[in-house]
C-alpha cells in the first residue's frame, strides 16, 4: 500500500513540498570549505629539532589543543542545523473505525496530510547567526590556548638553551680552575705559596662539577616538558638544536603594541564575538512577539484504509502560534536579553583593560631586562674579565695573593652568570609580551647570534 503512495503522490503535494523547501532554503547559507593547512610532520629524531619544528608539531599533536579544536568544530557544525527549516510531518487519520480504534481494516474514511512549520521570517536566520557567534568564540578560545601553549614551549626552549649555555660556562670555569691549580702547584714548588691554595682550588673545582650535574638534570626535566607539549611521551628521547640565542634588541613603540593587542589578542576577539551573539539574541527576543505559522495539506482517500493515490477531495489548514503581545513572558525575555548584552559589554571593557595592562606590564619588564643586560655585558662583565686576567698573571709572579685571585675569579663567574640569566630573562620577558599581544604563535622569541 505504501508503495502505491510513493508512486502516485499527487502533484499538489509535490508542489507544496518543493515550494516550502525553496522558500526556507533561500535563507540558509552554505558553509565554505576551509583549506587545510599543510604541516610537515616529524616522525623521527634523525636531525635535531628546531624551535619552528617544535611549534609545528605542537599545533599538530598537542592533545589539549586537538581537544579544543574538536569542540570548536562541533560547535561550528551546529550552525546549519540552527538555520535549517523544521522537518515536515506526515499524518494519517482513519475515521470512523468500527469496534475499536485499532480495527483499521473497518475504516470508512482515511485522511492523510503533510504539514510544515513556518517561523516568522528572520527567526531561523538569527538563530543560525547566534550559533555562528558561539562558533567564532570557540575558535578564538582555541587561538588563545594555542598562544599560551606556544608561549610555554618557547619559555621551555629558551630555558633549555640557557642551561646549555650554563653548562658551557661551568665547563669553562672548571678549565680555569685547572689553570689556577697549575699556578698554585708551580708556586708551591717554588716555596712561594702554601699547599692549601691548591686544595682550595680543588674544592672550588669539585663544587663546579657538582653544579654541572644539577644543570644537566634540569635540562632533562625541560626536555620531558617539551615532549609533553608536542604530544610525545615525556620519557622519549628528544634531540634539540643548540642555538646561542640573544634577545631581540629592537624595541617597538608601546602604542603600536597596544593597538596590535586590540586587534590580535584572542581574548578580545572572543569577547567581540560574544557581543555579536548577544546582539543577535536581543533581535531574536524582539521577534518573539511575532507569530509562527503552520500549513497543512489534506488528502481524503477515495478507497480507505490505505489507498493514497486515489483521493476524492482535498483540504488545507492554516495555523498560527500567536504570542500574547502584552504578556509578561515576552517582555521579560526581551529585558533578559538586553540585560545580558549590557553585562557582556561591561565584561568586554574589562577584558580590553586587562589585556592592555598585561601588555604594559610585559613591555616594561622586557625593556627593563634589556637595559640590565646591556649594563652587565658592556660594563660589569668586561671589567670582571680584565680583573681576573690581571689577577691570574700577578699571582704567577707573586704580586697577588691567592685570596685576591679567587675573589677575582668569583667576581668574573658571578658576572658571567648574571649576564646569562639577564639574557634568559629578556627572552622570557619577550615571550610574555608576545602572549599578552596575542602573537606568540607567529613570532620568534629571540635571534641567533
Amino acid at each position: 500500500m505504501f508503495g502505491t503512495f510513493f508512486q502516485k503522490i499527487t502533484w499538489l503535494g509535490l508542489l507544496y513540498l518543493s515550494l516550502i523547501s525553496a522558500t526556507v532554503a533561500a535563507s540558509a547559507q552554505t558553509v565554505e570549505a576551509q583549506p587545510s593547512e599543510s604541516v610537515v610532520v616529524r616522525s623521527d629524531d634523525s636531525s635535531p629539532w628546531t624551535l619552528n619544528a617544535l611549534i609545528a608539531e605542537l599545533k599538530r599533536a598537542n592533545p589539549q589543543l586537538r581537544s579544543f579544536q574538536g569542540l570548536a568544530k562541533a560547535v561550528e557544525l551546529g550552525v546549519e542545523p540552527a538555520r535549517a527549516p523544521d522537518n515536515p510531518s506526515f499524518n494519517i487519520t482513519q475515521s470512523p473505525v468500527s469496534y475499536n480504534p485499532f480495527a483499521v481494516g473497518t475504516s470508512q474514511g482515511m485522511t492523510w496530510s503533510v504539514s510544515q512549520n513556518l517561523p516568522w521570517p528572520g527567526k531561523k536566520r538569527l538563530g543560525g547567526e547566534i550559533v555562528q557567534a558561539q562558533a567564532d568564540v570557540t575558535k578564538a578560545q582555541v587561538e588563545a590556548l594555542q598562544v599560551q601553549l606556544v608561549g610555554q614551549l618557547k619559555a621551555a626552549w629558551s630555558s633549555w638553551q640557557q642551561l646549555q649555555q650554563q653548562t658551557r660556562l661551568l665547563r669553562s670555569q672548571i678549565e680555569r680552575l685547572d689553570q689556577i691549580k697549575q699556578a698554585t702547584q708551580l708556586r708551591y714548588a717554588q716555596n712561594a705559596a702554601a699547599f692549601a691554595d691548591n686544595i682550595n682550588a680543588q674544592i672550588n673545582q669539585a663544587q663546579a662539577k657538582n653544579d654541572l650535574l644539577g644543570v644537566e638534570g634540569q635540562a632533562r626535566i625541560l626536555v620531558a616538558q617539551i615532549n609533553g607539549l608536542i604530544g610525545r611521551s615525556p620519557a622519549r628521547s628528544l634531540r634539540l638544536l643548540e642555538d646561542d640565542l640573544s634577545p631581540s634588541r629592537e624595541v617597538p613603540s608601546l602604542d603600536g603594541l597596544r593597538n596590535m593587542a586590540l586587534e590580535r589578542n584572542p581574548s578580545i576577539k572572543a569577547s567581540t564575538y560574544t557581543i555579536q551573539g548577544a546582539q543577535k539574541g536581543v533581535e531574536l527576543a524582539e521577534l518573539g512577539r511575532r507569530p509562527d505559522f503552520n500549513v497543512s495539506l489534506l488528502f481524503n482517500s477515495a478507497n480507505p484504509p490505505w489507498d493514497f493515490g486515489n483521493n476524492s477531495s482535498y483540504g488545507i489548514s492554516l495555523g498560527a502560534t500567536i504570542p500574547l503581545w502584552y504578556a509578561r513572558k515576552e517582555k521579560y525575555l526581551i529585558d533578559q536579553a538586553k540585560a545580558q548584552l549590557i553585562a557582556i559589554r561591561d565584561s568586554d571593557d574589562a577584558v580590553r583593560q586587562q589585556a592592555l595592562v598585561g601588555v604594559d606590564s610585559a613591555y616594561l619588564q622586557w625593556t627593563q631586562s634589556l637595559a640590565q643586560l646591556k649594563l652587565l655585558e658592556e660594563r660589569v662583565l668586561e671589567q670582571a674579565k680584565v680583573a681576573y686576567r690581571l689577577s691570574l698573571a700577578n699571582y704567577g709572579t707573586g704580586q697577588t695573593g691567592f685570596v685576591d685571585l679567587m675573589n677575582a675569579y668569583t667576581a668574573m663567574n658571578s658576572a658571567e652568570m648574571a649576564a646569562m640569566q639577564a639574557r634568559s630573562t629578556a627572552i622570557q620577558a619577550r615571550v610574555a609580551l608576545e602572549i599578552a599581544v596575542g602573537s606568540g604563535a607567529d613570532e620568534n622569541t629571540g635571534n641567533s647570534k
